[in-house]
């Protein structure tokens, strides 16, 4: 048996003996004619349960999307553990190896019983260290907040996870430096570009790509209230084309889709855009797109080639970002290196650095 397959039969057996105790276990029953998965799972020789009243389990979920995506894994690992150790096999330090360990085992979890997952798998940080986090940060006024000498209004989520638990960085392994010019993909209301302004220094700069109209305002304003000039906010999607696409969604949660959407936004490639701002290099690319990281890799293949910039990609919206995300950067430099750190207590932001 695989390494994955271990983690997921592990996950499970724990599962069941957390509903067993909860006494939702009652009316369980082999669930094969009721989910594609357990198909999956019968191949793997594990017996894949459920409750006859799905609702009693899946109202514990609280996030749809964080459910969906983990099925998504889980139907993927199962499918095809092999693929999954070998991300395994690739990352770097047994740090890196432990966090997908959880990763698996929670995420399994997740796509049973949501954020209950918490109780069984919890992450390296805490609820209750984030909240002593959260407190840390000077409140200014409204949803306006002091942090690192800058005065942002934004979501203090956002800003524990920008600037306390620096979740784009990986140590001194993967991180920005003085100097450095980074693209931001993903830069919502300015959080992480004022965290990299300060990184890379008045020598450096960060494009900052936003493309939603509201969260782009409000990059601009952040920007402008704390006289920063060393990032250049850029309403612009990136994507593995150029031309017109549609956002879906809203504040912190908008998408890029080919399909109909709320609003229109010119999209280009990272390459189109090294090429007609002549830019001598990129050193750092930090990616958050709701799960069109891989298209916009797609669009970034000769920049990636030729300066091999250090990356910081969240790999947890599709089930599969966790071997699709390093297979794709190994074919553009085999050299990379691999790390994986959880940088919350809830489902959300997984990263994976790559140097």
């Amino acid at each position: 048996m695989s390494h994955t397959q271990e983690l997921i039969e592990e996950a499970l057996k724990k599962l069941e003996k957390y509903l067993e105790e909860k006494h939702l276990t009652e009316d369980l029953e082999i669930a094969s004619k009721r989910t594609g998965m357990n198909f999956y799972f019968n191949k793997l020789g594990i017996q894949v349960v459920r409750l006859r009243e799905w609702k009693s389990i899946h109202n514990l979920s609280t996030n749809y999307f964080g459910k969906l995506s983990s099925v998504q894994f889980l139907l993927s690992a199962s499918r095809n553990p092999e693929s999954f150790d070998e991300i395994y096999n690739l990352l770097a330090d047994e740090a890196s190896k432990a966090t997908f360990d959880w990763y698996v085992r929670y995420r399994t979890a997740f796509a049973y019983i949501g954020g209950e997952a918490y109780e069984l798998f919890p992450p390296e940080i805490t609820r209750e260290a984030w909240n002593d986090m959260e407190k840390g940060l000077k409140h200014k006024f409204e949803d306006t907040f002091e942090v690192e000498g800058f005065t942002v209004r934004a979501n203090p989520l956002e800003l524990v996870g920008a600037f306390i638990v620096q979740q784009y960085r990986y140590g001194t392994i993967v991180e920005p430096k003085l100097g450095d010019i980074v693209f931001d993909i993903g830069a919502y209301v300015g959080d992480t570009a004022l965290w990299f302004a300060k990184a890379v220094g008045p020598q450096g700069k960060v494009y900052a790509f936003e493309p939603e109209p509201s969260n782009f305002e409000r990059l601009k304003a952040n920007l402008k209230r704390n006289k920063v000039i060393n990032v250049i906010p850029l309403q612009l999607a990136l994507s593995e084309n150029e031309g017109e696409m549609q956002i879906a969604g809203g504040e912190g949660c908008s998408e890029i889709t080919e399909t109909a959407g709320d609003t229109s936004v010119k999209v280009t490639t990272a390459d189109k855009f090294m090429e007609a701002n002549k830019l001598p290099r990129v050193d750092f690319i930090k990616m958050d797109v709701e799960g069109h990281e891989l298209k916009v890799l797609a669009g970034a293949k000769e920049t990636i080639k030729t300066f091999k910039p250090s990356l910081a990609l969240s790999a947890y919206h599709r089930g599969d970002d966790l071997i699709n995300l390093p297979k794709f950067l190994l074919e553009l430099n085999p050299d990379y290196k691999f790390y994986l750190r959880h940088c919350t207590p809830g489902w959300a932001d997984t990263v994976l650095y790559v140097v």
